[in-house]
């Protein structure tokens, strides 16, 4: 049986299940349901890391069938990170739109997104090879306290290197390699791997009976004697497979676009730098979106080595990057010398409560709902009528209580007129945001995945 009729059978009989269970959640395990697929490290998926992906079991099961949308219709991501969704939906037929006000992840959604011709990529990192100067001419680049992050050495090879990509005369293919630049910038900087925020490996660190010591000490060590070129080198030949497996699919693959920076506003006009299309009503059929949590992710400290090798944005500007996140942890004192209003009747009474624990927790937490609902209200805005909206969600914990997100993010989805079709629980088994972030939030095990219809 093809694989689109048995997930078809499979979400009718989990809808079927829903309406006679008088909408009691259904615990899923996706990976479970589609262990006979690979679905982890194919295709361009891993072309570049990224926190806290979405799992691709999800968008594959929801567009992996005619329920939801058929071939030619259009999906949007409103948080679209590194375009996993984006990815699934052009690999499933469909036109692919997103949004993100992270600089890196619409390069990497872009460069994942467009297949380009593997002997073209080799032709093209042989004379990008070549074009490596003995010297670079560029100054160096806007990272925030650069020295502390590189040794000497590896900065001015790096330069080198960012030199020559830079003399690429083909936009998708410069893109691409700029994408394994930014890989090679993060694998040769002293930051910890094992986290997604970077944290210096610091000369003794751990002390010598700590089982990450000899780890620690034997990166340190690689550093300094690393071969930048030869690294640079594997991660394009690494990718150049991944892009091989896509530009296989090159005749049956939907379009694919970024529309927006800001998921609160989508309208055309939202668009002063004229890179951005933005959305008209009722054009989407099925929006399929995993927003970030409360304070969960620091998605632009995350990024902003990758993001100032690549010049993306100034140094100066990462501050404003960071206020015009969804879900972030900092907030200005304004935001949180009183409680807003969340039109959530139970987050309100909760957030009220937690509020005299902690200002900036729940303040962050309000802030959060009341964002979201100017998301939510858009998604409807440009969701056609029969059109559908999978929301993958989390609890959070808030001074050690918890914060029922996905509860309050369906109830805004409600109070818009949607109708919930189904609500699905999935364990999370691996995860980039599951790391308790600070002695009042707690980790992520849970997520929620509701189907609600326009």
């Amino acid at each position: 049986m093809p694989v689109s009729e048995t997930i078809q059978i499979q979400l009718q009989g989990f809808i079927g299940q829903y309406a006679r269970n008088r909408q009691r959640a259904i615990s899923v395990n996706f990976r479970k349901i589609l262990s006979s697929y690979r679905l982890t490290d194919r295709l361009t998926h891993y072309i570049h890391p990224y926190p806290a992906k979405l799992l691709a079991h999800i968008p594959f099961f929801f567009l992996q069938n005619d329920l939801l949308s058929k071939s030619q219709d259009n999906v949007l991501d409103v948080f679209a990170g590194s375009g996993t969704v984006l990815l699934e939906s052009i690999v499933a037929g469909r036109h692919a739109y997103g949004v993100d006000s992270n600089p890196l992840a619409r390069l990497i959604a872009k460069v994942k997104t467009t297949a380009l011709h593997p002997s073209e990529l080799k032709i093209a990192a042989n004379t990008l090879f070549q074009d490596i100067p003995h010297k670079s001419s560029i100054q160096t680049p806007d990272v925030h306290n650069i020295n502390y992050w590189y040794y000497p050495h590896i900065i001015e090879k790096l330069k080198r290197i960012n030199e020559a990509v830079w003399t690429m005369e083909n936009d998708s293919i410069r893109d691409f390699f700029l994408l394994c630049f930014s890989k090679l910038a993060r694998d040769v900087s002293l930051a910890n791997p094992r986290l997604s925020v970077p944290v210096r490996l610091k000369a003794g660190i751990y002390p010598e009976e700590h089982f990450l010591y000899a780890e620690t000490e034997s990166r340190r060590r690689c550093l300094k004697r690393i071969n930048v070129i030869d690294k640079f080198t594997k991660i394009i030949d690494s990718n150049i497979d991944r892009m091989t497996e896509l530009w296989s699919l090159y005749d049956t693959l939907g379009e694919t676009a970024i529309v927006a920076k800001d998921a609160k506003n989508l309208m055309p006009q939202n668009c002063p730098d004229g890179q951005c299309l933005g959305l008209e009503d009722n054009s989407i059929q099925l929006v399929i979106t995993s927003p970030p949590y409360p304070g969960a992710q620091k998605y632009i400290r995350s990024s902003f080595l990758n993001i100032g090798w690549l010049g993306l944005e100034p140094s100066t500007n990462l501050r404003s990057l960071k206020a015009c996140t969804i879900g972030r942890e900092e907030l200005v004192k304004s935001e949180y010398s009183e409680l807003l209003k969340t039109d959530v009747l139970k987050a309100d009474t909760q957030l009220s409560k937690l509020f005299q624990l902690s200002k900036i927790r729940a303040s962050i937490a309000a802030v959060y709902l009341i964002e979201m609902r100017e998301v939510i209200k858009e998604i409807v805005r440009v969701l056609k009528p029969g059109g559908y909206l999978v929301l993958v969600a989390a609890n959070n914990e808030i001074c050690k209580t918890v914060f029922k997100t996905q509860e309050f993010l369906r109830e805004i989805c409600l109070q818009y007129g949607l109708k919930e079709r189904l609500r699905l629980i999935d364990d999370i088994k691996s995860r980039g945001l599951m790391t308790k972030r600070n002695k009042t939030a707690g980790v992520i095990s849970r997520e929620w995945v509701h189907l609600f219809e326009k």
